[in-house]
């Protein structure tokens, strides 16, 4: 059995780049087991080994092909290294292709079925709500119902959750809205404000109040009026 160091680990790495051996994450957990857990013992994860190696991580990972295996292996490896798995910072931030990879079909679905095929707590690592698409359907209709004013950016400041959800759910808001059985053209040309209708009344007969009066008052001419 070989012994392992930081230098050795290195060399090895550097080594296989040289021989033009794909250091990517998944093909090395699947041919260099012990390599890679060498490298997570030393360097508590196959990045920091390569980066040690003076390698760069994001150039061997960018074209990475994903397979069910490489995503549980990669959400346990970020999951080791203490990383924040909620969906918004692996999607943004930490690992954008990651997340990707997981939601489609081909694979898990959702993100929330692959943390939890990786053994892992998905209910101690989500920070949101969880939506699904008929919660977001019914809260929507209502929503609809009470008269709540759903063009985009009122939303965004009514609830940035549920539009949030929707926009990943149904890929965008106006096919949230469809999906709920509204009109969503009707919804985007509404004003963003929605008035009482005291005041809408009273604004409606303002003109016609003007128009009386003005109609009743002498021109202005300048001259005094003749009687």
């Amino acid at each position: 059995m070989r012994k392992w160091s930081k230098e050795t680990i290195a060399q090895e790495i550097v080594k296989m780049k040289e021989e033009g051996i794909d250091l990517n994450y998944a093909l090395i957990a699947q041919d260099q087991v012990a390599l890679l857990r060498a490298a997570t013992r030393y360097f508590g994860s196959w990045r920091g080994a390569i980066e040690f190696a003076g390698l760069d991580y994001d150039d061997i990972r960018r074209y990475k092909s994903w397979t069910k295996e490489s995503i549980l292996d990669r959400i346990r490896e970020l999951h080791a290294a203490g990383e924040d798995l909620s969906w918004r910072h692996v999607s943004t931030i930490v690992d954008p292709q990651l997340a990707a990879a997981a939601t489609k079909r081909k694979h898990f679905g959702s993100w929330k079925a692959a943390v939890s095929e990786a053994g892992l707590d998905y209910g101690t690592i989500r920070r949101y709500q969880e939506w699904d698409e008929e919660m977001i359907t019914s809260t929507i209709s209502e929503l609809h119902g009470q008269g709540v004013d759903l063009n985009a950016k009122s939303m965004e400041e009514y609830d940035i959750t549920l539009i949030t959800a929707a926009r990943r759910r149904f890929e965008s808001w106006d096919k949230a809205l469809t999906a709920a059985g509204l009109d969503y053209k009707k919804i985007v040309l509404r004003k963003p404000f929605k008035r009482g209708r005291r005041e809408a009344t009273a604004d409606a007969a303002a003109p016609a109040r003007t128009y009386r009066k003005s109609a009743k008052a002498p021109a202005a001419t300048g001259e005094p009026t003749s009687v």
